[in-house]
């Protein structure tokens, strides 16, 4: 019995002095666990420690960012457009630019199904008008085949977005005053800066689309749908919605509008 008793007394300290096991809990509350929105942001800010020659990827961390975060739509969509142009060689490769800017376009419809009238009204309306101004700009030059390209793509957008609406806002033809007075440079009333006026109607049609997603954007910082769409629906609609805003972006960088965060990013005057 002294022998079975003394056994047992060195079990027990042999198993005190090994380190014990770590029990994690299962328990994570909600609000200690990094949010989809907090985990992207986080991913964009260290792709910005990537070597240049890798800049795509930088871009798609940050598009990944502007799905994740509707409440920082315009930071993270100007921070995408700025990788894009530097991997895309700055302003050297108009083509890639404005192939991206196609391939956006004829990805609206999960988009359309998901705009209520008013706001879908306005995107079709920024759509078709700078398709029209650079269709105007095109007819003054005899090598502007590319000009051509990017107007149709604006076309094609703004008939993909109306497939959807209950009515057409198109007007076909709209003012051009402003844009033959200024048809190679033009000033940007949001900020005072001279850029070619191709570049500024690329600007102003981002501008309109960021317009559209900070309004679609409700309490849940997230792109409103109807109850019967499920969440592939909801994540295709805010995709398609920032790829566009990307590409607008990205294309008016690509023809000459300063890529500094300084003229993109200003702090509203209140």
């Amino acid at each position: 019995m002294r022998a079975g008793i003394a056994v047992l007394l060195l079990a027990a300290t042999i198993s005190g002095c090994a380190p014990s096991a770590v029990h994690v809990s299962q328990h994570d509350p909600d609000n200690l666990r990094p949010t989809a929105c907090e985990q992207a942001w986080t991913r964009a800010r260290q792709s910005e420690q990537i070597q240049r020659d890798r800049a795509n990827s930088r871009a798609q961390a940050w598009i990944q960012a502007a799905r994740e975060c509707p409440a920082r739509l315009d930071e993270a969509t100007v921070h995408a457009a700025q990788a894009l142009t530097a991997s895309q060689g700055g302003q050297a490769n108009r083509q890639t630019a404005t192939l991206r800017l196609v391939q956006a376009a004829q990805q609206l419809d999960p988009l359309a199904k998901a705009l209520p009238v008013e706001l879908a009204d306005q995107a079709i309306i920024g759509e078709d008008r700078s398709g029209f101004e650079l269709s105007v700009l095109a007819a003054r030059k005899t090598d502007a085949a590319w000009m051509l390209t990017l107007a149709d793509a604006h076309t094609a957008a703004a008939q993909i977005l109306v497939g959807r609406a209950k009515h057409d806002p198109r007007q076909g033809v709209y003012s051009t005053t402003d844009l033959l007075a200024h048809p190679e440079k033009s000033t940007d009333p949001a900020n005072g800066i001279q850029t070619p006026t191709p570049a500024l109607i690329e600007m102003d049609t981002a501008r309109t689309l960021l317009a559209v997603g900070r309004k679609l954007n409700g309490s849940s910082g997230a792109i409103r749908t109807d109850a019967s769409q499920n969440e592939k629906s909801h994540r295709q609609a805010t995709s398609a919605l920032v790829d566009m805003i990307v590409a607008h972006m990205s294309m008016a960088m690509n023809l000459g509008y300063p890529a500094a965060s300084s003229a993109l990013l200003q702090v509203p005057k209140h």
